[in-house]
């Protein structure tokens, strides 16, 4: 029996990352009122989820004639009490001239299905890619931005980030679209402290740091002797703890922790945005999944579109926290350490031999390329500090 598509794509089947696909799918042909009546629905199943299966499947059934039937019931495993919930499930779609099947999924599952050779491409965050392939990395710890992802892999897998997908929502701080970057930060309820607060520091006097249960690998990895403390949620780990106890937390927007009165401390253990992983075996031997990743049009980590993209989530991140951002990096920092380019954080291409840039082949003009992503940066991060200064209080 022949498949009514020609390739496979799993997403998380609810949430920001599912919605912010889903509409970049109408800029490629994809009918905007079916995906705003998808859309729609997928916006009221937080608040209609229930601990009881009858409720949520009776939710499922209300809506059938209300949109495409891609729906299913799912359990919300990131919520306390586990609810029932109703989540996208999957749907064909024409995409040129191929047929595209998107299914829904849980966020870490997306790697684990390119890697048993089981989905052609998925839509997943950095986070989530280190949380369950560590195994195949030369050196995890180095892996603090996605740009570094390909060139540190070691054991044999198809896996590889071919490039961003430039997912973007509305930011109310500059009453714009941006992108949806997020970093894995350090958080507490006091400003001040005797010692720096980074990770080195922390792991030499052996205090206790809030990781969310998902993340415990990736942090483990990077800084073995650190006191780790499992909890579901950090935030209300550290408001909860002694004075001076921290947290590890993903920060995007950094309303919540401004909300809760926490602090952000220096840069992130590592950057993260939704990113497309193409199995790559499967890429290099199917025309159709390399023409559908061209319609998509990952974008490279220094690429102008996405350097615009990170002026703008900086600039609205150190808007929203003021002086709640202590030790704050330089947004040039934040983007690209100057050790980062030894251990990999340089420009590839999808023509790029396994998508990994060579540590021989035209070095000098690769440095080249950062030092003017640098340039750019700049430029475009001081334009938006004047069309959107820090107004005192």
């Amino acid at each position: 029996m022949n498949a009514p598509f020609h390739v496979t794509c799993a997403i998380p089947r609810s949430g920001r990352t599912l919605n912010n696909f889903l509409q970049k799918l109408v800029d490629l042909g994809v009918s905007s009122e079916e995906i705003d009546s998808i859309l729609q629905i997928l916006s009221q199943s937080k608040l209609r989820s229930s601990l009881k299966l009858d409720e949520a499947l009776d939710f499922l059934e209300e809506v059938r004639t209300k949109a495409p039937n891609c729906f299913s019931v799912f359990v919300d495993r990131k919520r306390f009490h586990r609810p029932y919930r109703l989540g996208f499930l999957g749907h064909d779609w024409q995409i040129g001239p191929y047929k595209l099947r998107v299914e829904g999924e849980e966020p870490h599952n997306g790697s684990s299905l390119i890697r048993l050779d089981e989905v052609d491409f998925t839509v997943v965050g950095l986070d989530e890619l280190l949380s369950m392939t560590q195994y195949y990395l030369r050196d995890p710890s180095r892996v603090t931005k996605w740009g570094m992802y390909n060139y540190h892999l070691e054991k044999p897998t198809g896996i590889r980030i071919a490039g961003s997908a430039m997912l973007c929502s509305h930011n109310e701080v500059l009453q714009t679209e941006i992108q949806d970057i997020v970093g894995f930060f350090l958080i507490s309820k006091v400003s001040e402290r005797k010692h720096p607060l980074n990770l080195k520091t922390l792991s030499r006097f052996g205090q206790q740091v809030f990781v969310k249960g998902r993340y415990t690998g990736i942090v483990m990895a990077a800084y073995p002797k650190l006191n780790i403390v499992s909890v579901e949620d950090v935030e209300d780990a550290v408001l909860a703890g002694e004075k001076g106890c921290v947290g590890l937390e993903i920060v995007q927007s950094g309303s919540t922790v401004k909300r809760k009165g926490l602090f952000l401390h220096g840069g992130p253990l590592f950057l993260s945005e939704s990113l497309y992983v193409v199995d790559y075996d499967r890429y290099v031997s199917s025309e159709a999944l390399r023409k559908v990743i061209e319609l998509l049009n990952p974008v490279g980590y220094f690429e102008e579109s996405r350097l615009k993209q990170f002026a703008k989530w900086y600039r609205a991140l150190e808007i929203n926290l003021g002086n709640a951002w202590t030790d704050k990096p330089p947004i040039t920092e934040l983007f690209c350490e100057s050790s980062d380019s030894e251990h990999g954080l340089r420009p590839y291409r999808l023509k790029t031999r396994h998508w990994k840039p060579s540590d021989t082949y035209q070095r000098d003009q690769a440095q080249q390329g950062i030092d003017r992503a640098h340039k750019q940066l700049l430029g475009y991060y001081q334009k938006i500090c004047q069309e959107h200064p820090i107004v005192s209080v």
